[in-house]
């Protein structure tokens, strides 16, 4: 099994850095002290005229289906195909006039005339850990399958992460959040949810717990909410102390980054935004109700409360726990049933909220909201399950806000949705788009950990979708 923290420690190191990482009260997040303040990499952006879509986002919110969203069932469904391709659901009016979408997403369909569906993504890669991987990065995976579900350091970063690295803003707040956790396979932890070949450095802070518990609060350093301030600078002092009296820290990494970053650590734990919004307990009951008491819809409720509070890049990502059939958006079996019980009302009711509340904001066109999954489902149910199997060679995406235009749909399926009838879009098309709005140029390159150029993107940006 590949090694996914480096090389291993002597003895002595490896006692000292269990030390530290206790008395410093880090968890195994994903995120250490030295990741979150390590000074970014500047983009090189070249310098010619951007179209006015260039940077309308500050900041972006990704809702991920994870299992891989029915299009058929959802937004792009087929009423005039045979029953086997059509499924059970009836359509319904939108507020985008002549677009039809599930009867089961009634409060989506309210949104439509500031959505842009996108009906034409398509790749290659069938399994959950390709697929994800090429989602998240834009870039194809350089291995098997099997390889994807045990994510290195030589995977492309999540686009969160290179947006960390190339401009993660101005403030001391994490610039890219999972909430609440990523994406794992069995012992495995699938590829293209960290910083990959940038260094662990950009991984993502995991928020973990269950955000539906009517206390939940971050658990671990740097965001604790109910930790206060002086409490870590007894512990920075602690650290200082430890630093001073053992030769062999004095020369360890994790030493160094954390003696060199406390100060602005400490600007985090203190902030009183960062502390509110990663404390639940403080949002209004009503508040908490309207995004679901769910899993989802509550890692949906604190994705906007990090962008709050500074965070770049915020992902939902939909677990498995979630539901009485136990299998995220993955439906082999019974799809139209586990479709209208258990997955499409939490997220309509998620979407909504979200929505509706950047809204209300003001902060809607400068927030920009994806809704996707790894792949899509299969054109046709299988007789014997009910269910609706893996589907990449045509799926569709949501976009709003942060620079695109609403009231529209780009790209069409064919007469049974099973390939692109007109514009196919690429996952590096999309990372390019997401790029391109928050203000990165997708042909800028960056170096990585071992100082090796990279692109951020092989794709185009969607520039007609924009505004």
């Amino acid at each position: 099994m590949l090694n996914l923290y480096g090389p291993a420690a002597k003895p002595g190191e490896e006692l000292a850095r269990r030390e530290m990482l206790r008395i410093g009260g880090l968890g195994l997040s994903g995120l250490s002290l030295s990741g979150l303040l390590s000074k970014p990499t500047s983009a090189r952006t070249a310098e010619t005229a951007k179209p006015a879509s260039f940077g309308k986002a500050k900041n972006c919110i990704v809702l991920f289906l994870s299992g891989g969203m029915s299009h058929h069932d959802t937004f792009d469904p087929k009423p005039h195909a045979p029953d086997d391709v059509r499924g059970d659901f009836q359509t319904i009016d939108t507020s985008l006039p002549g677009l039809r979408i599930t009867e089961h997403l009634p409060r989506a369909s309210k949104l439509m005339d500031r959505a842009t569906i996108i009906r034409s993504m398509t790749h290659k890669w069938s399994g959950h850990a390709g697929g994800g991987y090429i989602m998240f990065t834009g870039y194809d995976y350089d291995g098997s399958e099997g390889d994807a579900n045990f994510g290195n350091r030589t995977d492309h970063p999540h686009l969160g992460a290179a947006l960390s690295k190339v401009a993660p803003g101005p403030g001391p707040m994490v610039p890219f959040v999972l909430a609440p956790r990523r994406l794992d396979a069995g012992s495995g932890r699938r590829a293209g949810q960290s910083g990959g070949r940038l260094g662990g450095k950009y991984d993502p802070l995991q928020t973990g717990g269950n955000p539906n518990e009517d206390n939940f609060k971050l658990d671990h350093l740097p965001l604790v909410a109910n930790r206060p301030a002086e409490v870590l600078r007894r512990r920075t002092r602690l650290i200082e102390q430890v630093n001073n009296q053992v030769t062999f820290l004095e020369n360890n990494s994790l030493a160094r980054s954390l003696t060199q970053n406390q100060s602005r650590a400490l600007d985090v734990v203190s902030s009183e935004a960062v502390r509110q919004a990663v404390d639940l307990s403080t949002a209004a009951a009503d508040e908490r109700e309207r995004y679901g008491r769910n899993l989802f819809g509550q890692s949906v409720l604190l994705s906007r409360r990090m962008i709050d509070a500074g965070t770049r890049l915020a992902q939902a990502t939909w677990l498995r726990t979630q539901g009485k059939k136990g299998y995220a958006w993955d439906s082999h079996w019974d799809n139209c049933e586990a479709l209208a019980d258990d997955l499409i009302p939490p997220f309509d009711q998620a979407l909504e909220a979200l929505i509706t509340d950047l809204e209300q904001r003001g902060q809607l066109e400068e927030t920009l909201v994806v809704v996707a999954g790894e792949f899509g489902r299969t054109p046709r149910i299988t007789l014997k399950t009910q269910g609706r199997e893996h589907w990449p060679h045509c799926f569709s995406v949501l976009l709003f806000g942060g620079g695109i235009r609403g009231g529209q749909v780009y790209g069409s399926s064919d007469k049974i949705g099973a390939y692109p009838e007109s514009d196919p879009v690429s996952p590096a098309d999309l990372t390019a788009t997401i790029y391109h709005l928050l203000g990165l140029d997708p042909e800028h390159e960056i170096l990585d950990q071992n100082d090796r150029p990279m692109r951020l993107s092989e794709g185009k940006p969607l520039t007609s979708l924009m505004i």
